[in-house]
């Protein structure tokens, strides 16, 4: 409903339908990871079993967990884009903290990309990016939980 503001000026909330959020959660850190990168895959592409994949080395670093999220995300999307392909599947190797004010989380990984094509992946959902909106990191029931919205 419109909100007036005096002097006939008025603001109202417009419903918003780009973005889709995911959860994961899981027992560990790398594990967490793991897991959104596989919400993200299931919701970006279809991927058969036994399709033929390339794999591809990342390191990425932030200042807090929200931020490696971010990074995570973004780089899983932006390999995919480039390669034309679909994340298959993903293997994080570790997630560190260190104890430098620039970068105190590393994250290492290698992922698996399958191309799109007859015999590959198909795409789902476009999924352009990750936001910051709404974006945790969290310890949740012994483990972790990670909220994430995606601009689709």
């Amino acid at each position: 409903m419109p909100a007036p503001n005096g002097l006939g000026r008025r603001h109202e909330a417009l419903p918003h339908t780009a973005d889709v959020g995911l959860r994961a959660e899981a027992p560990d850190l790398p594990a967490l990871f793991e897991e959104a990168a596989t919400a993200l895959a299931e919701l970006a592409a279809d991927v058969p079993p036994g399709a033929p994949w390339v794999e591809r080395r990342v390191e990425r670093s932030a200042t807090d967990l929200e931020g490696l999220a971010f990074a995570w995300l973004d780089e899983l999307i932006g390999l995919a884009d480039a390669a034309g392909a679909a994340v298959a599947a993903t293997t994080v190797e570790g997630i560190e903290e260190h104890g430098g004010p620039d970068a105190p989380w590393v994250l290492r990984a290698r992922v698996r990309l399958v191309a799109y094509g007859p015999d590959g992946a198909r795409p789902r959902v476009g999924v352009k990016s990750p936001t910051y909106h709404a974006l945790r990191v969290e310890p949740h029931d012994g483990g972790w939980a990670l909220t994430a919205y995606l601009d689709v």
